[in-house]
């Protein structure tokens, strides 16, 4: 009996491969697959080798010279039509878990084995769970190719954006502020819906209100891209892709369009060689905005060697930084003179570039001196800069608008706001101002603002007389309108859409003030926009769109309560130490019937290990969602903002009562707004010295 089962066993084993799970009975090499898109250029795949015992992927590898990498144990080939997996076996010459450094060449050749596939098994994925970079989706396997996406896009996008359409705007903005629709279309090749993102968002800063506004761009499964925001001046932003790939300073005009066309294998080359100065070798640009995107795209940084400087702090006297920094910045601007002579430059842009040079050379020096102020303020032996340092201030075009559409305006405006001699010089002034009037007035509002309003009289009694002006440049006009609108918005989050008469009086009379200080319509505009949003405040619907139907699906098993929206990541520092800060505060209102705290962070900025970590230690009991990241986008744009934490206050009919609410972790001034808001509220609560 044994006997004959033995031979039964052995039979079969003869029988035909096709008779078995596995039917391949004949070797097959698919040489360079071609796929339907990938998360990295790291790995390209040559060859696959498909037989009865196994398969091999055969990958050159390309990275940094004598940067690691590091085979991944759990990645798997997926059969894109089951879904089923076939777990690695091994890989070549090295060992799973253990660091590779790369050679000089960068580039180097690896196989990996998994077992057998089915013939059936058209297209798989490559997958690497731990590794992001490491996903290659439908990997071709019925025959031979050349290692890439086919597509067809970039010959349509020059058949519809050619060149008769791009031609430059030679004309100077005439009407520099002018609030109109921008739109942004284009092609994203070489993407596919499976590498998990459908947006791209845009971080426009708005310099006037000095606050961020991230507008969505949608990326349709063709990979076309569409978008629409509203702009009040010409600007330069960035425009992420996905979770991190970066297009910067792209160029926009209210009313226009830009055309774009972008290729992803492009940003994984970046990605790669680990570079945000990569360049983006085959994007195009159409349109209105085409040719001064291509324009200012193309045009070489002439970088400052701010590090090389720097080494020469210690050694050299301020003035003498600041003769090597004219120096560099004079010998900068020629170079840029020189090649925009060479290039038929457009008048626009080549006034666009003059001013990014001039900023750029002033942001280098202010840089400097805030440096210089932090070591003495540790160095009491050091002297204070003297105020020749500064002379460059008389040289800048502080009435150009154009300061607004270079890159680097809103991180110079920022420096300017703040220089420490100002400030020190100001606060001289009020001393001697209290000290020569101490006698005692009626506290009226104008009196109020007065006194609210004396650090930004004094600066500017201080930095006219350093300009030598009576005048007042556009650039400082604007740097009192954003100290205004700082002061109101904050305030603006008044839930119950009730002010008393003392505070919309007083709120009047500093409107009244500061706007007498302007001669641009645009920012005494702003400032009246700003005091209507704190005098006038209303609770408001949210508006029909995408984001609204995401946020819409979180909240509805919430329907009837007063929602504490906090957005966050555990890539987010502050974040976290909000949330572990304000345990006890959330204790006290967690079952109540009329309060409900709710938690939303995006998959990107809170890997999934991190955040279920994080949740099981910080949040266990709360409302938490980890959403895609393109949701999240969706919920950026609708509450209009870039940084976290950010904090939401919703009525318990659904409308927004704040979308800056800054109550949220101040246990006595959330408990006095709940309160107004007809909530029953838990016993008294200690003190946490007003939130974080």
């Amino acid at each position: 009996m044994k006997t004959i089962f033995f031979l039964a066993a052995v039979c079969l084993w003869l029988l035909p491969a096709s008779a078995r799970n596995i039917d391949r009975d004949v070797e097959k090499t698919v040489l360079n697959p071609n796929f339907k898109a990938r998360t990295g250029s790291i790995n390209t795949i040559t060859k696959v080798e498909l037989t009865d015992e196994h398969t091999k992927l055969f990958v050159h590898v390309v990275f940094r010279p004598h940067w690691w990498i590091s085979p991944d144990s759990t990645m798997y080939l997926e059969d894109v039509a089951s879904g089923k997996r076939y777990q690695a076996t091994r890989v070549e010459g090295l060992k799973f878990g253990k660091r590779f450094y790369m050679p000089d060449s960068g580039e180097t050749d690896m196989v990996y084995t998994f077992p057998p596939l089915p013939d059936s098994v058209k297209a798989v994925n490559w997958i690497a769970p731990t590794s992001p970079e490491d996903h290659t989706y439908g990997i071709d396997l019925t025959k031979d190719g050349d290692g890439k996406q086919h597509s067809a896009k970039l010959e349509s996008w020059i058949a519809q954006y050619s060149r008769q359409a791009t031609q430059p705007d030679d004309e100077e903005n005439t009407d520099f502020f002018t609030t109109d629709t921008v739109y942004i279309t284009g092609v994203l090749d070489n993407y596919d819906p499976v590498l998990g993102f459908e947006t791209g968002i845009i971080y426009i800063r708005d310099m006037l209100e000095n606050k961020d506004r991230p507008e969505v761009v949608k990326i349709h499964p063709d990979g076309r891209l569409e978008g629409k925001f509203l702009l009040k001046h010409p600007l330069q932003a960035n425009m992420i892709i996905g979770d991190n790939h970066v297009l910067g300073n792209l160029y926009f005009e209210p009313g226009k369009t830009l055309a774009i066309y972008l290729d992803f294998e492009d940003f994984l080359a970046r990605s790669r060689a680990r570079d945000l100065n990569y360049p983006l070798k085959h994007t195009l640009y159409g349109g209105e905005l085409g040719e001064v995107n291509r324009q200012l795209a193309e045009a070489p940084a002439f970088p400052f060697d701010y590090a090389a400087l720097q080494t020469m702090t210690d050694s050299l006297s301020p003035m003498q930084i600041r003769e090597k920094y004219d120096q560099a910045t004079a010998e900068l601007e020629n170079k840029l003179a020189t090649y925009m002579d060479n290039n038929r430059i457009s008048p626009k842009v080549r006034h666009i570039l003059q001013m990014q040079a001039k900023v750029s050379g002033a942001l280098g020096l202010l840089d400097y001196a805030m440096s210089y102020g932090f070591e003495q303020r540790k160095d009491t032996t050091k002297t204070e800069l003297p105020m020749a340092f500064y002379s460059f201030l008389r040289q800048l075009p502080l009435d150009d608008e154009t300061i607004l559409a270079v890159k680097d305006g809103n991180t110079f405006i920022n420096r300017f706001s703040f220089m420490g001699w100002l400030y020190q010089q100001a606060s001289q002034r009020i001393t001697a101002w209290q000290e020569a009037h101490q006698q005692k007035v009626e506290p009226t509002p104008e009196r109020q603002v007065e006194e609210m309003l004396l650090l930004d009289k004094a600066r500017t009694e201080v930095m006219m007389d350093y300009l030598g002006t009576t005048d007042m440049p556009f650039l400082w006009q604007l740097v009192l309108c954003n100290s205004v609108c700082n002061t109101l918005l904050p305030q603006s989050a008044n839930v119950t859409g009730e002010r008393d008469a003392a505070e919309v009086q007083l709120a009047t009379a500093l409107k009244d003030s500061v706007s007498a200080w302007m001669t641009y319509p645009v920012l005494k505009e702003t400032i009246g926009q700003a005091y209507h949003q704190y005098t006038e405040q209303q609770a408001y619907e949210l508006p029909p769109g995408k984001g609204t139907d995401i946020f819409r699906r979180i909240i509805a098993p919430y329907k009837g309560k007063i929602l504490l929206i906090d957005f966050w990541a555990t890539s987010c520092g502050p974040c976290r130490s909000a949330i572990e800060g304000h345990a006890d505060l959330r204790a006290k209102y967690r079952g109540n019937k009329d309060v409900q705290f709710i938690f939303i962070t995006s998959e990107s900025e809170s890997p999934e290990q991190t955040y279920n970590a994080y949740v099981e230690k910080h949040l266990q009991g709360e409302a938490v969602y980890r959403i895609p990241t393109s949701d999240y986008q969706y919920l950026r744009e609708l509450f209009s903002f870039n940084a976290i934490p950010r904090y939401v206050l919703i009525g318990r009919d659904g409308k927004v009562l704040s979308d800056d609410y800054r109550n949220m972790y101040s246990a006595h001034a959330l408990e006095k707004d709940l309160k107004a808001l007809g909530v029953a509220l838990p016993e008294p609560v200690a003190d946490d010295a007003e939130g974080t």
